[in-house]
């Protein structure tokens, strides 16, 4: 008995991943050259997320309808109204039903892991790094994903000791890198007192920061980072303001190290974004509360669906993501096609095609800091 123990103990172990640190990892990983103008292209990677991310409304305090039983049926989905409309949804659905698709998602990756291999990192300058470990960190979520879903629930999955962010998932210059890896001994190193870093760190959950419409590029990263703040500040899964306390996401207790002084540091940091009406809400605030979260994967149903009604490609197949024929826009139009979804998805789809329509036209961001953009900016859905 003793030696079956010992048996699974040493199994386990050999399971667990071991977090590296950045004296283990290359040395031209570390370090830029400001005067660089060299700039990596992500016209796939834009292509997928244009094809695949449906945009949500903006910021809003608004619930979700709750969820109700179908007829002939004392069953209906548990779902958190508070968050579930909240953040951008990407299309999973669509690589699930088209092989080719979730396959050229695992090539594209496999294409943004070789870069290192065929540049110096630290030839760059710093915006151009942080966007290529961003949209490196992204595709690898949504390819991971692609494998489990339409799994619902993601918690176990993303926080288990050999789970999502643990787990030597890439191979980059011989190296075996997990996420964490990259957010902990790469970008934390590189971006020592940045924590908008954290907001381009998408992990497939709702509770997490939102994975954009776009490829981050050196030219756009920082602005898209503040932005995506902005979103996630505001809406009820970053941040919500409740009697004496405030209520903020767990996302930020998982990250405290970005927060030295937990509570100051992070008062500090969500008052530079938080909307105006909001301001004195935060400031009398006996205590910051991180008990905000929502595990629920972030795709357009929320897996509610009642689902069961080629490993290899060539490079040319990438460009299908191109021609991506139900792409989450498109989808909304389906909103009405009560004889495919429930009562419960029906409500959703048309809650996620008003904020969708909302999202359109001129929006004023002037809760940002100052160098930020003070302009009306115009989003496109």
């Amino acid at each position: 008995m003793k030696r079956m123990m010992l048996f699974i103990a040493v199994v386990a172990g050999t399971l667990a991943s071991t977090a590296l640190t950045a004296a283990e990892l290359p040395e031209h990983w570390f370090g830029s050259d400001e005067q660089s103008q060299i700039q990596i292209r992500y016209d796939d990677v834009d292509h997928l997320l244009q094809q695949a991310v449906l945009m949500s409304g903006p910021p809003s305090r608004k619930k979700s309808s709750a969820s109700s039983a179908t007829v002939n049926t004392r069953l209906k989905n548990n779902f958190n109204v508070l968050t579930i409309n909240a953040g951008n949804k990407l299309y999973f659905e669509e690589f699930r039903k088209k092989p080719e698709l979730k396959a050229a998602v695992t090539e594209i990756r496999k294409s943004l892991e070789a870069i290192p291999a065929s540049i110096r990192l630290n030839q760059l300058n710093k915006k151009e790094q942080l966007a290529y470990w961003l949209n490196l960190y992204n595709l690898v979520v949504i390819d991971e994903i692609n494998q489990i879903y339409p799994r619902k629930n993601l918690k176990d999955y993303v926080l288990a000791p050999n789970g999502l962010l643990a787990r030597k998932t890439m191979q980059i210059e011989g190296v075996a890198l997990s996420l964490d890896d990259v957010q902990h001994a790469v970008l934390k190193v590189n971006f020592p007192d940045q924590p908008l870093v954290l907001y381009g760190l998408y992990q497939g959950y709702i509770g997490s920061p939102s994975i954009r419409k776009h490829a981050y590029t050196g030219e756009n990263v920082m602005r898209a980072l503040k932005l995506n703040a902005f979103d996630f500040i505001n809406s009820n899964r970053g941040t919500y303001p409740d009697r004496n306390n405030f209520r903020v996401a767990g996302f930020y207790q998982r990250n405290a190290e970005y927060f030295p002084d937990f509570q100051t540091d992070l008062r500090d940091h969500i008052k530079g974004f938080l909307q105006d009406s909001e301001q004195l809400q935060l400031e009398q605030a006996v205590a910051l509360v991180t008990d905000i979260e929502d595990w629920t994967v972030t795709d357009i149903y929320g897996s509610s669906r009642s689902y069961g009604t080629a490993a290899h490609i060539n490079s040319a197949a990438i460009l299908d993501i191109r021609n991506m024929p139900a792409t989450a826009s498109s989808w909304l139009g389906k909103v009405e096609d009560v004889g495919l979804h429930s009562s419960d998805q029906l409500q959703r789809m048309r809650e996620l095609r008003i904020n969708h329509i909302n999202r359109g036209g001129v929006v004023t961001v002037s809760d940002l800091p100052a160098d930020v953009a003070k302009t009306p900016v115009t989003t496109k859905p």
